[in-house]
């Protein structure tokens, strides 16, 4: 895999950006609207592909400790994981 960047600040948290989290990769989704405002909440959804299928909403502590983004790949809604690599499809 390829070297990670751990993540400090969700502030600087991207939708076109592949994120690990505990050996997964991840796409940020967005601030979970339904949080309340003292208490924000970030959602990710599991690149197709993985083990993993349910989509994941993590506050600000958990952010600072496990997600690390993965330099060189791009998430989109086609992305798709097959092995070591992020294959993109066209349609």
């Amino acid at each position: 895999m390829h070297d990670l960047i751990f993540v400090y600040e969700p502030s600087t948290l991207s939708q076109h950006k592949v994120y690990q989290i505990k050996g997964t990769l991840y796409r940020f989704t967005g601030k979970c609207p339904w949080a309340r405002i003292d208490h924000p909440q970030w959602c990710f959804t599991p690149l197709p592909g993985q083990r993993r299928k349910a989509d994941i909403k993590l506050n600000q502590n958990l952010v600072r400790h496990y997600i690390y983004e993965v330099p060189g790949m791009v998430a989109s809604r086609k992305s798709e994981v097959m092995g070591q690599y992020i294959q993109q499809t066209l349609f």
